[in-house]
């Protein structure tokens, strides 16, 4: 797949601690001087916004309404996107499919232990002994991608070897 001169958007879904965040920076900084590209970082986007949503399924889904809607004004002024979000279920991501060009899904997966062992935000131990709520992979299920572009195991693979993985890919 050859995307050069086209704005894309390359969305990295995945549960909370997969590595969406590490990965999209490093990639990032490997293609940045090639394409005009921003990343779009699900926490970060929430804090653009007035915050008025929650982390429950309708809230999520509604938010990733609003991520759409960047990724696509992004696109109008030719600026490309790699998307850091959970994204965690199927009906989003084919709504993504149907309403952004040259959409690109990459699903980071890992052991939800080692999501445990990686989790610097502190969700998953609360949401499983019952003091933390709307969790995906604990309270919120998580939907495998059936679709998606690309399915990489984070687990024990070095961050530097995805993204080589996904540029190979999308030959970028």
């Amino acid at each position: 797949m050859t995307l050069k001169n086209k704005e894309l958007s390359i969305w990295l879904i995945g549960p909370s601690a997969a590595g969406k965040t590490t990965i999209s920076k490093l990639l990032y900084e490997e293609i940045k001087d090639k394409m005009n590209f921003v990343i779009v970082d699900g926490d970060q986007v929430r804090s653009l916004y007035e915050n008025n949503l929650g982390y429950d399924k309708f809230s999520r889904s509604k938010n990733t309404k609003r991520y759409i809607n960047l990724v696509n004004w992004l696109n109008n002024f030719k600026i490309s996107s790699i998307v850091a979000v959970i994204s965690p279920f199927e009906k989003d991501r084919d709504i993504c499919r149907k309403e952004i060009n040259n959409y690109f899904e990459i699903y980071l997966k890992s052991s939800r232990e080692e999501r445990i062992r990686r989790d610097k935000k502190k969700l998953y131990t609360p949401a499983i002994k019952g003091e933390k709520i709307n969790v995906v992979d604990v309270d919120i299920p998580f939907e495998h991608p059936t679709k998606c572009n690309l399915e990489i195991n984070t687990e024990n693979k070095d961050p530097k070897k995805v993204v080589k993985e996904i540029r190979d890919k999308l030959g970028i």
